[in-house]
């Protein structure tokens, strides 16, 4: 963490602040990196998926500022951070899939081209690579696939209730053919979730392609997603 000199010196001359409460310094405060430190991967009920879907955090306070900060270029450097707690997530929706024997393969949900050239960046891609470099650490095999592609334009989910967004997303994504991908268990990987609409057609196009999802996992997933069981 920054030392003290650094902070006070980011915050009058940059007007830089901790991206998980605003307290000013540089980089995350003590109290925010220690909540982040201590995320228990919870189970996201999503019947529409069909596969188990684990997040590490909700999407609400520090977890949420944090992501968004992070999409928003203004604390890209929480990539780091967040992939790790990616990995966690996997973790937990792999558990008695056999992945340290069989492989994990992580399936990043598709950024679309505007985004990533606007951000510099495909956020969802750099935490998928950064929580398979973390996975590996610990001792399970994981790779990185980004098979999944936008097929079509979609309408901005934003205004959009949960029905409006399944619909408007049914056919959006495709998937590479079955002969191009690797073998191992498959888990489709995205920063959050809300209504699970994205993930459920991010495993739509994987079926589809002959290559299904084991489970899905994400960084945070919203509060009223309550968690049902803990790792």
């Amino acid at each position: 963490m920054p030392g003290p000199f650094v902070d006070a010196a980011a915050g009058l001359l940059l007007g830089a602040a901790c991206p998980g409460c605003r307290t000013p310094g540089a980089g995350l405060c003590t109290a925010c990196a220690a909540l982040l430190s201590g995320v228990e991967p919870f189970a996201v009920a999503d019947p529409a998926c069909g596969v188990p879907v684990w997040a590490a955090a909700p999407y609400a306070d520090v977890w949420r500022r944090c992501v968004v900060a992070y999409k928003e270029r203004t604390g890209w450097w929480l990539g780091a951070l967040l992939g790790e707690l990616l990995a966690l997530g996997v973790l937990a929706a792999a558990r008695g899939t056999g992945v340290p024997h069989a492989g994990l393969v992580l399936v990043p949900m598709p950024s679309q081209a505007r985004a990533v050239r606007e951000r510099g960046l495909d956020t969802t891609l750099t935490l998928a690579r950064v929580a398979a470099r973390t996975l590996a650490g610990v001792g399970v095999r994981a790779s990185v696939e980004p098979r999944l592609r936008h097929a079509r334009r979609v309408a901005d989910q934003a205004s959009l209730g949960e029905q409006g967004r399944r619909g408007n997303l049914v056919g959006a994504l495709a998937a590479r053919p079955v002969g191009e991908g690797r073998a191992g268990v498959r888990v489709v990987v995205d920063d959050l979730t809300t209504t699970g609409s994205s993930l459920a057609e991010a495993c739509r196009a994987l079926a589809a392609a002959g290559t299904p999802a084991s489970a899905c996992a994400v960084v945070a997933a919203t509060p009223r997603r309550s968690p049902a069981t803990r790792a």
